[in-house]
């Protein structure tokens, strides 16, 4: 590891000076009855860092010496002027003699030992102190769920995590006459039984740190004051966060249930379930025969619309057919059969053309002489052109010519601007005959 690293390292992860000396006063209590029982108290740190427990001690009154490896976190000491040197810590627990010391600590040490240095640590720790001195070793707590599966790999120096029950195990194994598991650092809304616990209390609301707090043998007088602290409760473990999130999910579903047994009471007892039903099935017949009424009058309208429908249809039916029955009796009669001509003259008058007009013309002779030839057919005409002025008008019209002098037949018109035959002399003066008459 290079040199500086470890001390950048504890600045950021670690916290601030004022935070662990902070942290560091919970085991105070421990200590003060030692001053009782001593005229010194001299105290060794093991792996002392940058001395926020040696300052602490030498504040309270106490006489500490610190060791440590890394040339960063002693430089931190120097320049506070705390007495700290560079030793390993077994080196520095061999150098002193049995019962010498009141207190042997070490912060988050224990971690980044093989459990085999661990022991004899342990081991020359009980030596060095005096009866009734203590043993402090504290290190992350791998309890708490985020600890034990996150940050306690954050530190690339760790060994294991080291759990509670195998460090207090170790320090009564090794000799020392009770040991203490005292947790830390949780956050201080855990401790409040009425305040609501979620899962991320559980998670997170474990003490993060804890420490065993080893005391030597010695006379029951010299251990007597120390029975309050060793007896007391400290911090928060995960059973008990655990049992308290399980004591508020029954009382949420105790509560759960009995606001479901009062709607039940309330609204679906069987008589009450019953008197509900009977309201609620009389509405919809309610409802049900209003509906049926609106039905029932929409269709008698619509049936009385559709009579008369189908009457005013049957009625035109019947006249369309009276219609086409005179229509069919008008074609079939012989005044339509002999008036064909005339309509169509008189649609040729109506829609005149320049050849439609010449060709009539040309015909008209032929016509006249073929009516004089059939008085009866020219009775009828001269009936139908009396009653139609403006067809007579017309008829006159289409057989009027202009006389035009010839040099070959000075004595009659032309027809075309051509000489006449002697049977078209005949026709014509047949037609101008029976124009003539037509007039008076």
């Amino acid at each position: 590891m290079s040199a500086g690293f470890y001390r950048a390292f504890e600045d950021r992860y670690r916290g601030s000076r004022e935070t662990i000396t902070q942290r560091l006063q919970a085991y105070l209590p421990f200590l003060e009855p030692l001053k009782a029982l001593y005229a010194d108290y001299p105290v060794l740190d093991l792996g002392c860092g940058r001395g926020e427990w040696l300052e602490l001690m030498v504040r309270e009154g106490f006489a500490p010496v610190g060791v440590d490896l890394d040339d960063g976190m002693l430089e931190a000491c120097e320049v506070l002027r705390l007495p700290a040197h560079k030793d390993d810590v077994l080196s520095a627990l061999r150098k002193l003699p049995d019962n010498s010391q009141v207190v042997v600590s070490g912060f988050h040490i224990a971690e980044h030992l093989p459990f085999e240095l661990l022991q004899e640590l342990v081991v020359e720790s009980l030596r060095v102190l005096r009866p009734a001195g203590l043993l402090i070793l504290e290190t992350p707590n791998a309890e708490s769920v985020t600890v034990g599966t996150n940050n306690f790999y954050l530190d690339p120096t760790h060994e294991r995590p080291l759990p509670n029950l195998l460090m207090s195990f170790l320090a009564e194994y090794s000799g020392f006459a009770r040991a203490k598991i005292v947790r830390l650092q949780e956050p201080p809304e855990v401790h409040d039984e009425q305040a609501a616990l979620g899962v991320l209390n559980v998670l997170f609301g474990v003490s993060p740190d804890y420490a065993v707090v080893a005391q030597k043998d010695a006379a029951p007088g010299q251990l007597q004051p120390f029975d309050g602290m060793f007896e007391a409760a400290y911090g928060i473990s995960l059973d008990q966060l655990a049992h308290r999130y399980d004591r508020v999910i029954d009382r949420r579903f105790a509560e759960l249930h009995n606001t479901v047994e009062a709607v039940r009471a309330t609204f679906f007892e069987p008589a009450e379930f019953q008197r509900t039903m009977a309201e609620v099935q009389a509405q919809q017949t309610d409802q049900l025969l209003v509906i049926q009424d609106r039905y029932q009058a929409a269709m008698g309208d619509l049936q009385q619309q559709l009579g008369a429908l189908q009457v005013n249809c049957h009625h035109h039916f019947m006249r369309a057919q009276a219609f086409e029955q005179q229509l069919q009796a008008m074609h079939a009669s012989t005044s339509w059969r002999v008036t064909a001509p005339l309509r169509l003259i008189g649609r040729v008058l109506y829609f005149p053309s320049l050849h439609g007009k010449a060709a009539l013309r040309r015909a008209a002779p032929h016509a006249r002489l073929w009516v004089e030839r059939r008085p009866g057919v020219k009775r009828l005409l001269l009936a139908v052109l009396h009653r139609s002025p403006w067809l007579a008008r017309q008829i006159r019209r289409l057989l009027a010519t202009e006389p035009v002098a010839m040099a070959s037949d000075p004595q009659h018109g032309v027809i075309d601007h051509a000489p006449l035959t002697p049977r078209g002399r005949l026709i014509e003066s047949a037609l101008r005959e029976a124009m003539n008459k037509s007039k008076y």
